[in-house]
């Protein structure tokens, strides 16, 4: 079994198995060896009837799918033409459908912490919900941390917000970026004081348990 060192990607990753390849969920076609994350994310609410029960029904089949890691990317998006409200609706639904196949969410935020936050201890999940692509700030790091969140990071980063994340809590990833993962290793390897094989171990360790587990 390939190990998928990055976590969260949109491009067909080679070899199959060594990335987490996010697919929208109404375009879920799994390829041999492949892992893949399905979701509905916030610019797309607009293109889906995420809401009519025959999709919702493909979108679980999706979700407890054996090749599937993880739920997502789901999330709030204040940039995205979506309101608010029904975002949140799509989140809510999203973390009930990870709960039900007890699978990992992946999360993707933009300008809206208060809201992830509030949403979070309203549900009270008891699966691991992984904040994809982290830009903010070390303080706002310290924050999702208190609230146990998973932080992940991919080619742009707030350097001291990397520091602060604890090995056990930390993924990465490339997500649209062209550059390879193992270069993002590396980068981040050195930023934490690490060799590459250590932050390997590390983040390999962290794979295994949040998104094998089920």
């Amino acid at each position: 079994m390939n190990l998928p060192l990055d976590i969260h990607t949109h491009h067909r990753p080679l070899p199959a198995g060594s990335a987490v390849l996010n697919c929208f969920a109404g375009e879920f076609r799994p390829e041999a060896g492949g892992w893949y994350s399905v979701g509905i994310h916030p610019w797309r609410l607009g293109q889906s009837p995420w809401q009519e029960e025959a999709f919702r029904t493909r979108f679980q089949e999706a979700a407890a799918h054996p090749q599937v890691v993880a739920v997502g990317e789901a999330g709030i998006d204040r940039l995205a033409d979506a309101p608010l409200g029904l975002q949140l609706e799509a989140l809510r639904y999203q973390a009930a459908v990870a709960e039900a196949v007890r699978k990992p969410l992946v999360l993707h935020l933009v300008k809206a912490a208060a809201e992830l936050l509030a949403l979070k201890r309203e549900l009270r999940p008891t699966v691991p919900w992984v904040i994809h692509g982290f830009r903010g700030k070390a303080q706002l790091a310290d924050t999702y941390l208190k609230h146990g969140f998973f932080l992940s990071f991919g080619e742009k980063y707030q350097e001291e917000a990397l520091r602060r994340v604890p090995l056990e809590r930390l993924f990465i990833e490339t997500d649209e970026s062209t550059v390879p993962v193992a270069r993002l290793y590396e980068r981040a390897a050195g930023v934490r004081g690490l060799s590459a094989d250590e932050l390997l171990e590390a983040v390999s360790c962290n794979v295994c348990r949040v998104f094998f587990v089920h």
